[in-house]
This record gives C-alpha cells, structure tokens and sequence, in this order.
C-alpha cells in the first residue's frame, strides 16, 4: 500500500494536471459589464476600467479592462508590449488552449500586432472593426505545449510593432483543455490534481489507514 501511495504522489508531482482553467482578469466587461461578443458604447471606449488589485498586477492583469491597453498616451499603461505571463503549469500538459476576451482589432486598417506563445509566433491579423469585443479561442500548437512542460509557464506577449491599432483585452485565459471542451464562466482555479491522481491518493491513504487499525 505505501507503494500505492508513493505511485499517486509521484503521479502528481511529476504530471501535475490543473484545473479548468487559469484567468488573468475578471470577466467583467472590461470593468463596464460590456456583455461578451457585442459591442462597446461608439466614442466611448473604457480607456481604464481597471480595478485596485488589476491596477497593482504583474502577470498581465493591469493590461485588462483598458482601451488601447498599448499604445502610448492613450492608454494607462506605458510601452508598446502586453505579456501575460501564466506560471506554475508542471510538465504535464497534452493539450490545451488559449482565451481571450478582446476589443476593437482592426489589422487590415491599422496594421496585425506580433504575438508569440513563448517565444512561438502565432497568427493574430484580426479584424473585428469598431466598436466589436469578440471572445476567441486558440487550441495550442504541439511546439507551444512542449515549451510549457520544458519551462512550466506560459509568457503571451503581444507587440504593437507598426501597428497603429487601438485594442483591449477584458481577460485572458489558459485552458489544460481542448477549446471546445472548456467553458470560461467556470470559476477559475489552478492546482487541482486530475481525478485520476487523487483518486489513487484517496485510495492509498484509506489502506494506510486499515493497515494501522489492523496493527493496532
């Protein structure tokens, strides 16, 4: 039995599987309670919806709920670049995906933004049009999947370059899931061992237990 138990713990350590999903932001609209997929109020774009604990973030959350999330002298924040970075992810990963609640993308007008999965360029020439929030999902590439379980973390960066666009982002969102098999109004959660695993860990702990009452 304590082989049993040793089995599940290893199982966890080494294949971590999280839960559902892992959110950077709040789903909230863009700090508006903009519904998903329609569109903002025209001429009145939330510029910085942000909250207190968004406003103090570092993995990406303070680039949420603004309007030209990066571009200088318009948005809140500074710079051209928006990383958010997911950390702690294991080396367990066969699949996934990526979500994102996004505003406003307009390549063919002003240009596409180049964004890289660690490092991995990705097709991101959108063009949804003026005043459009559009919530869209990517399933992650084999080469995005094996450089999230050789460095256990994600970092999503997404640079203006050329680009003269104005956008924003009400969240972003990694899935362990296939897109079709995720449902983002979940609450998120990080750290859950798979089913599986705890499972086998439930069972070992349940022996140990018999084996001492036997004992005793």
């Amino acid at each position: 039995m304590l082989k049993l138990l040793s089995a599940a713990l290893l199982a966890m350590i080494m294949n971590p599987a999280w839960g559902a999903v892992i959110m950077i932001g709040d789903n909230d609209g863009y700090g508006a309670g903009i519904a998903d997929n329609a569109d903002h109020p025209p001429f009145r774009p939330i510029y910085d919806g942000r909250d207190a604990a968004e406003k103090l973030a570092t993995n990406g959350a303070q680039y949420t709920d603004t309007y030209s999330t990066a571009h200088p002298g318009y948005g809140p924040q500074p710079g051209t670049i928006t990383t958010f970075s997911f950390t702690g992810l294991g080396n367990g990963w066969t699949q996934g995906s990526m979500w994102f609640d996004m505003a406003d993308f307009q390549a063919s007008t002003f240009g596409a933004v180049i964004t890289t999965y660690n490092g991995i360029v990705q097709n991101w020439a959108f063009n949804d049009g003026y005043p459009k929030t559009v919530v869209r999902h990517f399933d992650l590439a084999q080469n995005v999947l094996d450089s999230i379980n050789l460095l256990g973390t994600l970092d999503v960066v997404i640079d203006r370059n050329g680009s003269g666009d104005f956008y924003g982002f009400d969240y972003a969102l990694l899935s362990n899931r296939s897109g079709d098999d995720t449902d983002p109004n979940n609450d998120p959660t990080i750290g859950v061992p798979a089913p599986a695993a705890l499972g086998l860990l439930v069972v070992g702990v349940a022996g140990l237990v018999l084996r001492r009452r036997r004992r005793a």
